[in-house]
């Protein structure tokens, strides 16, 4: 049983990372900054610039004991370009960089989440209730 118990733990965290990072990501989806200029030692912003958003993702992989570990990486590209000269973070061009995040796809990563959480709560009053009856012998 204490395998079973492992396992739904560590859904239960990784479903944590993910809620948490959806969350993240939504929270900072609308965030505009100054697109960088290419340089050759990597991006130079100009005076006055302000670097945006890096939205992230999480990747689920299973362990050897069969339960699960989340991991998060970063999403490529990290910005969009957008026209709004009326900005004040706005280029020459009139461009603005805004997160590389869709709503609708973190709005359901939430629910997925949350649904995966559900599940291993019924999980572990399910292990709770065999417990209990174990210990009654």
């Amino acid at each position: 049983m204490f395998p079973g118990l492992q396992n739904t733990v560590s859904a239960l965290i990784s479903a944590t990372v993910s809620l948490d990072t959806a969350a993240s990501n939504i929270a900072n989806s609308q965030v505009q900054s100054t697109p960088a200029k290419a340089g050759a030692a990597g991006p130079v912003f100009s005076p006055g610039a302000r670097a945006g958003y890096a939205p992230q993702r999480v990747i689920q992989t299973t362990t050897g004991s069969g339960g699960v570990r989340a991991s998060v990486v970063p999403v490529s590209p990290a910005s969009l370009a957008i026209y709004d000269p009326a900005s004040p973070l706005s280029n020459s061009e009139g461009l603005v960089n805004i997160p590389n995040v869709s709503l609708p796809v973190e709005i359901a990563k939430l629910r997925e989440a949350s649904f995966v959480y559900k599940a291993n709560i019924k999980v572990l009053e399910t292990l709770d209730n065999s417990f209990k009856i174990l210990l009654k012998i």
